[in-house]
């Protein structure tokens, strides 16, 4: 895309996030720019300089910051101090930086990029969670967030289906289909440009419209909804041919467990899901290319990190160790077995580099997080509000086995997106009445037994 239609394409969408955050819609601001950052993912102001990398999705942040800005002094909401998760995250990445210093790390050749790829992979998403969970927000508008995600989807799903099956000219961003940028070039990686994130979101959208689809229709039409986005949607996540997010999926999926309203679709969709690995396992089905090269590098990787831990188990090697080409593992020199200079799981790379201190508030963090929303749930009166809980520890269940299989500092926007579906629970108002469709199920339900009486 030529400079100044980037430019124009930033102002606009920029004066529409500033509006939205302004005039008392916050929560589809937010929104915007989590899937603004996700579909301009690779666009820059000025693709020429050297030295000057500014992100399309980094200006739009700036704006959206700028209208919540404008709201707090205009006094439409109240500023609110940061609650335990938001501190958790802040003292993790001091501590990081800290030990960067400490360590020398941050003087390298690549020093600055390490901080940046932090900020980028925890502070920005840390702040989207921040500013969605205040203030209180009606379940109205979590129904409505849910549906523009579901809507999202759609487009990730056609987007997958056409680069598997080589649609080229419906493919937007067309980017996606240079392999020159990214990386995962011979898969559905989207317009992140990375199959893991890709598959990541798909599996957190796939949970969201789950429970949206469950809400939004009756009987037969809801049923008829779901099976098209199963339909559409699992083929969609096996095409990014990342086994991270199947296997969050998977977990995802026992979450929403939690609630016996759709335990029957999601104990049907574990079943097939289970029945179809083991005929592929046992039928040797080549579905996907084989790699077996991932498992041995993966093995190498939790070998040298718990090597490198025990060796500086509290400070840790230093922030970049992991993400530094020319700074891998301090005395040891460059590792043949971490040939892209990438750790793959994000709690060891954490701990690896930051010591047991920073494994230890990153941890928390997701504890904290975790207990919230588990918290909320015990405590909703209605069956929809304790769906949603249930979505959203879901989301941050994905998120996390995800982490485990790729290092979450370079996916901001999977980050984004699962702290902004976490931030709409914390965000839900604890008196909120009963869906009205269910008020209805439930008063026809009481005409009844007073009828048979």
């Amino acid at each position: 895309m030529p400079a100044s239609i980037t430019i124009v394409t930033a102002v606009i969408i920029g004066a529409v996030l500033i509006a939205l955050a302004v005039l008392r819609w916050p929560i589809y601001a937010l929104v915007s720019w989590v899937i603004a950052s996700v579909v301009l993912h690779e666009y820059v102001l000025f693709p020429d300089a050297s030295a000057l990398r500014v992100q399309l999705s980094q200006l739009l942040l700036a704006g959206l910051l700028l209208g919540f800005g404008i709201r707090w002094i205009l006094r439409f909401a109240p500023s609110v101090t940061p609650g335990r998760p938001e501190l958790l995250m802040a003292a993790f990445i001091t501590w990081a930086v800290i030990a960067g210093f400490m360590t020398g790390t941050l003087f390298v050749e690549e020093g600055a990029r390490t901080i940046s790829i932090l900020l980028n992979g925890f502070a920005i998403p840390v702040l989207i969670l921040y500013l969605t969970r205040f203030p209180r927000q009606p379940l109205a508008t979590m129904r409505t967030a849910s549906t523009i995600l579901t809507v999202f989807l759609g487009y990730l799903i056609v987007t997958a289906f056409c680069e598997h099956f080589h649609l080229n000219w419906l493919v937007f961003p067309q980017y996606i289909l240079d392999p020159s940028y990214g990386t995962h070039s011979e898969r559905a990686r989207g317009p992140v440009l990375n199959a893991a994130e890709n598959g990541g979101i798909i599996a957190i959208l796939l949970i969201v419209a789950l429970h949206r689809i469950g809400y939004a229709f009756t009987f037969p039409l809801r049923w008829w909804a779901t099976s098209v986005l199963l339909i559409t949607g699992l083929p969609a996540l096996w095409f990014t041919q990342t086994r991270g997010a199947w296997v969050a999926f998977g977990g995802g999926l026992v979450i929403m467990l939690l609630h016996e309203r759709r335990k029957g679709v999601v104990t049907a969709l574990l079943s097939v899901s289970v029945i179809a690995v083991l005929l592929i396992t046992f039928l040797r089905i080549d579905v996907v290319p084989p790699r077996p090269e991932t498992t041995e590098f993966r093995l190498g990787l939790y070998m040298e990190s718990m090597s490198a831990f025990q060796k500086h188990p509290l400070t840790g090697w230093g922030l970049g160790t992991f993400t530094s080409f020319e700074h891998l593992y301090g005395d040891f020199g460059r590792s043949s077995s971490l040939a892209e200079g990438v750790q793959h799981d994000t709690t060891v790379a954490i701990a690896t580099e930051t010591g047991a201190l920073g494994a230890i508030l990153y941890i928390s963090f997701l504890i904290v997080l975790f207990r919230s929303l588990v918290r909320l749930r015990k405590s909703a009166r209605s069956c929809e509000k304790r769906d949603f809980y249930a979505v959203c520890l879901a989301a941050l269940t994905i998120f996390v086995i995800n982490g485990t299989f790729a290092d979450s500092r370079y996916l901001m926007s999977q980050n984004a997106l699962a702290f902004l579906i976490a931030g709409l629970g914390l965000a839900i108002r604890p008196d909120e009445r009963l869906n009205p469709r269910l008020v209805v199920e439930q008063a026809a339900v009481t005409r009844q037994n007073v009828l048979a009486v």
